[in-house]
């Protein structure tokens, strides 16, 4: 409020940083003959600046003025809150500092905890000084929340609240170190040196502990005393001539890692026979992989008859250095089985794996090679090989199989399996990914080794994808029962390729606190200690990988008592009665409810006692109340498991008085006829329920207030206003014993339609892109805003949309969709949004991209260098990969008067194939289908060509013979 003088009286304007203030229900100007006033109601943060007050007459033109400050809480700090360190007892927080001081310094932080099984919070520190705090003593394997306010003078700032996080370590025990190897041995001690892990864990290896073990004792013995922190240890006090053997552990921050393999000597490759007489067997083996540090020195060779159990040494006259020795002065017919060591200065290794008996006998024959060698199956390091048996053994039973390998373009064969394979298929592992591998398989009787059979086309080492798959057992059930206090176990194998990620969810809400998850590679369980009847309901495991997903539902009945009560309302008030009704509880405890418990206690007692007995319905008249005593109530449910939780009112009741009046009457809307109101219930009902609120309007400018509407909900429409008009509203409640006192608005409120510039909200669309596979439905779902309501227009480049029999386009006041059915490539591209209303007009831009498997490969397939063995197959790329890269090509041939297709590879990189083991003389078709990760596409089929040379002999040379007469 200001005076001032002037003649002739001044015009009065008043501004804020230099732009005029407008009357609003917030701010109002009063002007008298000598004081000028400016009123602002509910101050906030942006009234804050420099006010200026300009008086105008003919005389003069002056401005004065004022600067205001507001002064109140800081805002909440800057997030998102990070969390900077993560373990198992303590984590590290950060955050920024508020943009808003609130007129004050920061004095400090208040962070606080929850564990997100409980809804209360805890406080960690009020006296933060720094935007960095650690959080201590938290539990392992706990879920918590956190949250940060900003503390000055004036108050406290609303919270800034993190993500949920569980306590945990973010790293893992590290790996085995390399095989440890000897050097520098005396007649007391040894050195060894090792490797340090592959892997560390994700945290720094602090160091290694080495432990000894003699030969013939199972007990490993710890050597070191102290951490040791370099890759090689000194080893003393051994006792000369006594073999040991030795192993090294790390340790990080989670613990100890696993024991690298031992010192001494690998076991050499199971012994093979390679030439047999009636009086001695020549054997053969390969060395071991690793020499445990120290160069093979010889090689212990051991025999036994079959059908005993002790083995005994081959004697020699000379120690075995090489991978082969002949065994004589065997028994004729008699059958063998022998085993070899190595030997180096550590001591003596391991055995080799026992050979398969071999008979002293002259020889028969050897087994004729497999007939069909094929790959199954493969994964990134695996191929899996079948194979039919000879069909010649030899005049002896096959004992088993010798598979061998050979990488790309080597020529060197290696042997895959140290012992014979008795069945015909094998699965080699440790492959490298993506390389390409040829595969031999040979058969051995008690003879020898047949001849190799190799595969028809180099395998490659890539995982082949599947969809998840569930395996159902014998054991396997879908419904659980369970009685209160017991647990349950729900449990699934699976497969699937790569691996499928397995989810539990509970339909009815979240998974018990007291819920264990467990999950490996083929199987996932959800157990779940200690039930209770809140832990019945369905439970659903979701299978996801690459190739697609699957989900299986296991229901959950608990045995228990029954949960409380629902809805529980007064019906009826009266002088002294109440009548209470309700409804049944969501949970009755997997059994029929036989009656319901009413009980009371006066406000000032604390005893509950029974009203009504045994209650069979759900309604009870409560009587013999003494009035204005205020009661409170409670309902529980009985079943034949005892008496359930009891619903409690948390308010007394009283029979009977008027209701408070409502509380915090807000005007929520208002268009050019009409004012939404909206207000909260009051602070007691006087005892009695709510019947329903009354609503008054008084046009400004008069004392009389109209009724305009009841309603029984908290909030009402006021409709058939004049446009411009100013109106105060109030509201009163009603009860069974009359009206409450009516509360207000607090200005006076104009009807008028505000004008809103249109808006849309893509935060619920991440990075504005939708993805969706080629055949299914995709839906862009947008909230969008805007006085009076916009105008909608969707267009997919530059083409404008409209509703069709795919595409279906929906308008509300707040929200717009479009949705495509049975997407195609083409409906891949940018979408644009256009909202325009009076106010303005705004565009949004949506991405959607459309994949799915490839199409046929471009036309036509070409056929070239035919022989009567043989043809290259070659053709070009898709003209559509299906928005992503093509993995492979699968390539099938048809032979004429056949309707199926075979077979020629699954696994084609190129865009060519020379097809080989073709029928001279037969007619064939090729077709070949490109793969990406979404599956395969329709194939592309060639024309028919003939297995023959291009030109017969006879011909060629009547040919030859004319052109010579020619040129004669």
């Amino acid at each position: 409020m200001l005076p001032y003088k002037g003649k002739p009286r001044p015009s009065i304007l008043w501004l804020k940083d230099n732009l005029p203030l407008k009357e609003s229900d917030q701010i109002r100007f009063k002007k008298t003959e000598n004081k000028a006033t400016l009123m602002i109601k509910n101050v906030k943060k942006e009234d804050e600046g420099k006010y200026t007050l300009t008086l105008d007459n003919k005389v003069n033109r002056r401005s004065f003025h004022i600067y205001v400050i507001t002064l109140g809480p800081p805002s909440k700090p800057v997030g998102p809150i990070r969390l900077d360190e993560v373990r198992a007892e303590s984590m590290i927080l950060s955050w920024d500092e508020p943009n808003d001081d609130g007129g004050g310094d920061i004095t400090c932080y208040t962070v606080e905890k929850r564990d997100t099984s409980e809804t209360k919070w805890k406080m960690v520190c009020s006296s933060v000084q720094d935007t960095q705090f650690k959080v201590c003593n938290l539990i392992k394997d706990v879920q918590y929340q956190f949250r940060v306010c900003a503390e000055n003078r004036y108050g406290v700032s609303e919270p800034l609240i993190s993500q949920m996080v569980i306590a945990k370590h973010q790293f893992r025990p590290p790996g085995p170190p390399g095989k440890p190897f000897v050097y520098n041995v005396t007649n007391d001690g040894m050195t060894i040196q090792w490797e340090k892990p592959l892997y560390d864990g994700g945290t720094a290896i602090q160091g290694f502990h080495v432990e000894k073990k003699e030969k013939n004792s199972a007990i490993w013995q710890k050597v070191n005393t102290v951490l040791i922190k370099e890759t090689e240890y000194r080893i003393l006090e051994l006792i000369e001539g006594l073999e040991y053997s030795f192993r090294v552990y790390a340790q990080n921050d989670a613990g100890f890692g696993r024991v690298s393999d031992e010192t001494t000597p690998d076991a050499p490759g199971t012994p093979d026979a390679t030439e047999v007489t009636g009086e001695s067997i020549t054997l053969s083996w390969t060395p071991p992989t690793s020499d445990g540090g120290n160069p093979i020195q010889y090689y212990i060779l051991e025999k036994r008859e079959k059908k005993t159990v002790h083995f005994y040494k081959v004697i020699t006259k000379k120690p075995i250095v090489e991978c082969a020795h002949r065994v004589l002065n065997l028994t004729e017919n008699m059958e063998y089985e022998f085993r070899v060591m190595a030997v180096n200065e550590a001591g003596v290794g391991a055995p080799s794996n026992t050979s398969i008996p071999i008979k002293a006998a002259e020889p028969k024959d050897i087994p004729c090679a497999p007939s069909v060698v094929c790959v199954c199956d493969s994964t990134n390091t695996s191929i899996s090989l079948e194979w039919s048996r000879p069909a010649d053994d030899g005049g002896m039973e096959v004992i088993g199989y010798i598979i061998e390998m050979v990488k790309g373009e080597d020529t060197e064969w290696t042997r895959v399996n140290e012992e014979l394979v008795a069945q015909t298929s094998f699965v080699v592992t440790g492959l490298e990914t993506g390389a390409e591998y040829k595969f031999r398989v040979a058969a051995v009787n008690h003879m020898g080794r047949s001849e190799n059979k190799e595969i028809l086309e180099p395998a490659q080492a890539v995982e082949r994808l599947t969809p998840p798959q569930v395996d159902i057992d014998a054991s396997f059930k879908q419904t659980h029962i369970v009685k209160a206090g017991g647990s349950v176990c729900l449990g699934i194998h699976f497969r699937g390729r790569p691996i499928p990620t397995a989810t539990w969810v509970k339909d009815e809400g979240q998974l018990s606190v007291m819920s264990d998850i467990t999950t490996t590679d083929d199987y996932s369980s959800l157990s779940i200690e200690n039930c209770c009847r809140y832990d019945s309901g369905k439970y659903t495991v979701n299978l996801e990988n690459a190739s697609g997903s699957k989900a299986i539902t296991f229901t959950v009945k608990m045995l228990d008592t029954p949960g409380p009560p629902q809805g529980v309302v007064f019906k009826e008030v009266t002088r002294g009665s109440i009548t209470l009704t309700w409804e049944p509880p969501l949970n009755d405890g997997g059994a029929q409810i036989h009656h319901y418990i009413v009980e009371r206690h006066e406000a000032t007692r604390r005893t509950w006692q029974q009203s009504g007995g045994k209650c069979t319905h759900r309604i009870l008249k409560i009587q013999d109340l003494l009035e204005g005593v205020p009661y409170f109530f409670r309902v529980s449910a009985e079943n034949q498991y005892g008496v359930g939780e009891a619903f409690e009112l948390t308010e007394p009741v009283i029979a009977t008085a008027e209701p408070a009046a409502p509380k915090r009457m807000d005007i929520l809307d208002t268009t050019d006829n009409s004012v939404s109101l909206g207000w909260l219930k009051p602070e007691h009902d006087g005892g009695s329920r709510i019947q329903c609120y009354i609503i008054e309007a008084k046009a400004k400018g008069t004392d009389k207030w109209v009724v305009v509407g009841n309603t029984k909900n908290q909030t009402y429409v006021v409709e058939k206003l004049n446009k411009g008009d100013e109106y105060d509203f109030r509201v009163k409640a009603k009860n069974e014993a009359g009206y409450s006192k009516p509360r207000e608005t607090l200005a006076p409120v104009l009807v008028k339609e505000p004008h809103i510039e249109p808006a849309a909200d893509l935060s619920e669309i991440t990075n504005q892109l939708v993805t969706c596979r080629s055949g299914s439905t995709f839906t862009i779902d947008i909230p969008i805003s805007g006085r009076p309501a916009p105008k909608v227009t969707w267009k997919l480049e530059e083409m404008r949309l409209k509703s069709s029999d795919r595409v279906s386009i929906k308008v509300t006041k707040d929200r717009t969709s479009i949705s495509v059915k049975e997407s195609m490539r083409g409906d891949g591209g940018k979408y644009y949004l256009t909202l325009e209303n009076v106010a303005g007009t705004k565009t949004f831009t949506i991405d959607v991209n459309v994949i799915g498997k490839p199409s046929p490969p471009a036309r036509p397939i070409k056929i070239s260098s035919i022989t009567s063995e043989s043809c290259t197959v070659s053709w070009q790329p898709p003209e559509d990969d299906g928005g992503t890269d093509i993995t492979n090509y699968i390539v099938e041939k048809r032979e004429s008067g056949f309707t199926a297709w075979q077979l020629i590879n699954s696994s084609v990189k190129r865009t060519s194939l020379r097809v080989s083991h073709l029928t001279k003389y037969m007619q064939y078709t090729f077709r070949v289908s490109a793969e990406n990760r979404f599956g395969v596409g329709k194939p592309t089929e060639s024309e028919t060509i003939v297995a023959e040379h291009p030109y017969s002999k006879y011909y060629s040379i009547k040919t030859f013979q004319y052109i010579y007469q020619f040129i004669a």
